[in-house]
């Protein structure tokens, strides 16, 4: 089971997606594969070594270094999105060779992606908004943050309810079979059932914003441009099943 360095993580979204993005846990516990390849191609169009070829030759050898910092941070975190464990540790040396050379002398690239087709699957509202162009993928992890921060933590949901002893709850805090959701490890230990927990969950829910009220609230867009993407979101997912 992979070990992932947090702070190599940390500087590598920095290098693929920006400096001026909100990098945090949030920002790599809720990153997507289909994020870290759009980043990495937008990047990549700007740092191929190919682009510098009539360049001297220390201005093409140092490209190709740079270039071949981007494609190990790109590796790092597609590994990272794909780990369903997704374990963390804090190395005592801090540095990294991600963060060696923060001013590489080309301009950030933008992360949104309005210039490719919507993949042909079933999109999340915040994907949609990505794909489409509307909004990058910094500002995506943003607002389901920002959402996330609305609902009620489950554990404290289930006490009141009284499904949850606080002893259980310590007990689900440490368990450390399994990496993950607070849910998914009571149902490990068997103090929750599946049925409670849909509940908990659907209650969860209905306590939070809608995702694109964020955007409206940080005067990004309009309500009725909301309302009009959810409606091409919907008609896009018409053609296909949710997983």
């Amino acid at each position: 089971m992979p070990l992932f360095a947090e702070n190599e993580l940390l500087a590598a979204c920095r290098l693929l997606f920006g400096a001026d993005a909100q990098i945090g846990r949030d920002f790599l516990f809720y990153m997507q594969t289909s994020g870290i390849k759009s980043a990495f191609r937008q990047k990549a169009k700007q740092t191929h070594p190919d682009l510098f070829a009539a360049s001297a030759p220390e201005q093409v050898a140092q490209q190709a270094e740079r270039f071949r910092d981007l494609n190990d941070a790109y590796r790092l975190l597609e590994d990272f999105s794909q780990d369903p464990h997704k374990r963390l540790w804090q190395p005592a040396d801090q540095t990294t060779r991600f963060s060696r050379q923060p001013d590489w002398g080309w301009e950030a690239a933008e992360t949104t992606s309005g210039d490719r087709p919507l993949p042909q699957r079933y999109l999340e509202i915040g994907l949609f908004l990505y794909h489409c162009g509307v909004i990058s993928y910094p500002e995506m992890i943003e607002a389901l943050v920002w959402q996330r921060r609305q609902r009620p933590v489950i554990g404290s949901l289930a006490e009141r309810w009284g499904w949850l002893s606080a002893e259980a709850i310590t007990e689900i805090n440490r368990y450390h079979g399994r990496r993950g959701r607070f849910g998914q490890r009571a149902l490990d230990l068997g103090h929750l059932t599946p049925f409670q927990l849909q509940v908990l969950l659907r209650y969860q829910q209905r306590c939070q914003k809608p995702f694109g009220q964020y955007f409206v609230e940080q005067g990004l867009l309009r309500s009725q441009e909301v309302e009009s993407f959810v409606r091409s979101q919907r008609q896009h997912n018409a053609r296909f099943s949710r997983r």
